[in-house]
């Protein structure tokens, strides 16, 4: 039978209505499947990370950062590029040092007129006469906005521990302080020079030489207005300065300050006091 031709149009453009409807659902399906699958990715942390991530500004770990600035600061030493000892840049002291410690570094470096001043030893390797093996810079150990960095290596067969102390300034590492073997402070040593200037040693270079203190012996050499003390048992320089009568007193803060009384003026007998309240009979050693 013939279909009329106006059911035929609408056969047609019911055909059309359902062929459309059918493709916008499909559209509409698959918008709602990917919807479904940015919302079931892992969300997003937006949180803001806390001061003093583990990661520097460089992207580096804290540690391995803190660990760089004191490598590089013995790089720059060894190749005669040092912050010690110049008075030309204040810059490069900077670089490395927090700025108390920068002032004083540059103050005994530019107050010194060429003359030696309180670091009258070299401050990375605590000695003034060198035969350095086995070096190594440390792990650092992080808490925070401060670190510590361990150098360690051998002085003439003698093995010697060097501790830097760091301190975060903005997004950088910063050196706050040097410890040497026996607990001797750099910064310690340059403020108490300084703090020492207006008075004058007791007969001054009669505190020098060898003595026996105890058991042991040690080497006593003058040091502008200090005097370097290197004990036979142990390595480093430990720093004494005049403190009143016949008494030189240590610049170690490590449990308290060691000190020397002589008897009188001849410097040849007297008492040594332990920071830890131990005695020993001191005697000079001709």
């Amino acid at each position: 039978m013939d279909v009329p031709y106006d059911t035929q149009i609408m056969n047609k453009n019911s055909f059309l209505f359902i062929f459309v409807s059918l493709a916008l659902s499909a559209c509409s399906m698959g918008a709602a499947n990917t919807n479904v699958v940015v919302n079931t990715t892992a969300p997003v942390n937006t949180a803001v990370e806390p001061e003093g991530n583990i990661m520097s500004a460089a992207g580096q770990p804290q540690s391995v950062a803190a660990e760089a600035l004191v490598a590089d600061l013995y790089k720059q030493h060894d190749a005669k590029k040092s912050p010690f000892f110049q008075t030309k840049n204040r810059a490069l002291v900077d670089k490395y040092f927090t700025k108390g410690t920068a002032d004083l570094i540059w103050k005994d470096a530019t107050s010194s007129q060429g003359e030696v001043g309180a670091l009258d030893g070299d401050p990375l390797y605590a000695a003034q006469d060198m035969e350095i093996k086995n070096f190594a810079v440390g792990k650092a150990d992080v808490k925070g906005e401060a670190a510590t960095v361990p150098v360690n290596f051998t002085n003439y067969g003698q093995k010697v521990t060097i501790t830097f102390k760091l301190t975060m300034v903005g997004t950088a590492w910063k050196i706050d302080d040097i410890i040497w073997p026996e607990g001797t402070s750099m910064v310690k040593v340059i403020k108490d020079n300084y703090a020492n200037a207006d008075k004058q040693p007791a007969a001054a270079g009669a505190f020098d030489g060898k003595f026996q203190v105890g058991d042991t012996t040690c080497t006593v050499r003058p040091s502008k207005l200090a005097y370097e003390v290197h004990w036979a048992k142990g390595s480093g320089v430990e720093m004494f300065f005049f403190k009143d009568g016949y008494t030189f007193e240590s610049s170690s803060d490590k449990g308290g300050p060691n000190r020397f009384e002589f008897d009188d003026e001849s410097y040849n007998t007297g008492v040594f006091y332990r920071a830890d309240g131990k005695e020993f009979p001191v005697k000079r050693v001709k």
